[in-house]
C-alpha cells in the first residue's frame, strides 16, 4: 500500500493535487496538524482545513487525521512524529512525506525524516506549476502538475464550502456566445452612442419591449443590423428604432454578455481545466460572475460592463481571501474604459490580479493563463 503522509496548514491544495496527480497511486493519506502549546490540541482552522481535505479525498483514498500532534516549531518533534509514523507503516520506500503544508520548522523537521529513513519527500510548488520531488539519495526530480478530476465545485468543497449554483461555459447558449462576441468586438463602436443609452433605459424598468430611438453612423449601421439578424433586438431602418423584446436580452445587453464573454475568453484557450458562470455558495451571500480552475488554482473575475462603485472590488477579494488567498487569483473585467485610472489604483490598493478593460478583453483568457504559469 503506497502511503502520502502531510503536513496541515490553512491551504488546501498543496495536499490535494499530489493525490489528484495524473498517474498518482496512492491508497491512504495521513494528515498531521500541528498544536497550540497551551492545550495541548490543534487550532480549529487546522482542524477544519484537515476535515475539509478528509471529505473532498475520502472518494480516492483513505483518510486519516493523526492524533499525534506537532509543535509547530519545534524540529526535533516534528522529525521524530514523522518518523513514527513512516516505521508505523513497516516500508519506508511505500511512503511519501508531503512537505508543503504546516510551518517551516515543521517541513524541515518532516524532511529530515523522510530522508534519515528512505521515503520520498514532495513539495507541491503551485506557483510555477510543478510538484518537487526530493529522493533520499538527494536527486530531485520536478514535474508538471497535471490534475484528474479537480473542478469548481470541487475546490469549493475543500475549502468547506458548497456550491449552490453555477453555470459550466461548456453548456453556454451558441446565440448567446455569438451574441457577446460581436458586442465585444465591435464595443468601442456601440457603446457610448448604442449599448450605454439603451442599457439606462433598460434600467428604469420601462419595459420589456424596451425601445431606443438612434441616428446611426455608417459604421454603427451595419452591426446594429447583424445584431438584429442574429436574434438579439429588432432593428426598424425606417425609423431607426432598436426594440428589445423580452427581460432576458435586456439582462444580456446590461451586463450578462460580458460575463459570457470572459468566460469563453477562458474556455477557448484549452488551459483551464474547469469555468463557471454566476457561481453561489450555500449560505454565503453574492455571486462570483465567473470562476476557473487551472492547475489547483482557482481564478475569480467580476465583470462589469459599466461604471460600478468599489463595493465590486471589495466583494471579490473578499471571496478571494475565503477561496485560497494567495493562491487564488482575482481579475476584474469591464466592458468600458470610463475612469480607468481611478479603478486600476483601486485594484492595485486592494492587490488584485489586475484588471481588463473595454479591447483588452480579448486576450484576457491567455493573459491570465500567463500570470498563473500555465502559458508560456
Amino acid at each position: 500500500m503506497k502511503t502520502m503522509i502531510a503536513l496541515v496548514s490553512d491551504q488546501r491544495m498543496q495536499n490535494v493535487i499530489p493525490i489528484l496527480q495524473d498517474g498518482a497511486q496512492y491508497q491512504e493519506l495521513v494528515l498531521v496538524m500541528s498544536k497550540e502549546r497551551s492545550t495541548g490540541k490543534p487550532l480549529k482552522r487546522y482542524e477544519d482545513s484537515a476535515n475539509d481535505l478528509k471529505v473532498v479525498l475520502s472518494d480516492y483514498l483513505n483518510v486519516t487525521l493523526s492524533n499525534m500532534y506537532v509543535d509547530p516549531y519545534d524540529i526535533d518533534a516534528a522529525r521524530a512524529t514523522i518518523a513514527s509514523l513512516i516505521h508505523e507503516r513497516g516500508k519506508p520506500e511505500t511512503v511519501v512525506v508531503n512537505i508543503s503544508g504546516g510551518t517551516k520548522p515543521m517541513a524541515i523537521g518532516a524532511f529530515q525524516a523522510a530522508q534519515g529513513i528512505g521515503s520520498e519527500s514532495v513539495y507541491t510548488n503551485t506557483e510555477d506549476g510543478e510538484i518537487i520531488r526530493l529522493s533520499p539519495n538527494g536527486a530531485v526530480h520536478t514535474e508538471k502538475i497535471r490534475v484528474i478530476g479537480l473542478d469548481v465545485p470541487f475546490y469549493i468543497r475543500a475549502y468547506g464550502e458548497t456550491v449552490r449554483e453555477a453555470k459550466p461555459a461548456a453548456t453556454l447558449d451558441s446565440r448567446e456566445i455569438k451574441w457577446a462576441r460581436m458586442i465585444a468586438e465591435n464595443h468601442e463602436i456601440l457603446y457610448k452612442k448604442v449599448i450605454n443609452p439603451l442599457t439606462s433605459q433598460i434600467k428604469k424598468g420601462a419595459g420589456p419591449p424596451f425601445c431606443y430611438s438612434i441616428t446611426p453612423t455608417r459604421r454603427q449601421r451595419p452591426i446594429i443590423r447583424r445584431l438584429a439578424e442574429a436574434g438579439l433586438w429588432s432593428w426598424d431602418d425606417a425609423s431607426n428604432e432598436i426594440t428589445v423584446t423580452d427581460r432576458s436580452r435586456a439582462n444580456f445587453l446590461n451586463g450578462l454578455w460580458i460575463e459570457v464573454y470572459v468566460a469563453i475568453q477562458l474556455e477557448e484557450t484549452g488551459y483551464f481545466d474547469d469555468v463557471r458562470l454566476n457561481v453561489t455558495l450555500e449560505g454565503v451571500e453574492g455571486e462570483i460572475d465567473v470562476m476557473a480552475v487551472s492547475n489547483g488554482r482557482i481564478v475569480l473575475l467580476e465583470c462589469k460592463s459599466n461604471v460600478q462603485r468599489s463595493e465590486q472590488l471589495n466583494k471579490l477579494d473578499a471571496f478571494r481571501r475565503r477561496l485560497g488567498g494567495p493562491f487564488a487569483h482575482a481579475y476584474y473585467a469591464r466592458g468600458s474604459d470610463a475612469y480607468a485610472g481611478q479603478i486600476r489604483s483601486q485594484v492595485k490598493k486592494i492587490r488584485l490580479n489586475g484588471v481588463f478593460f473595454g479591447p483588452e478583453l480579448r486576450e484576457l483568457g491567455y493573459t491570465i493563463a500567463k500570470k498563473m504559469g500555465v502559458a508560456s
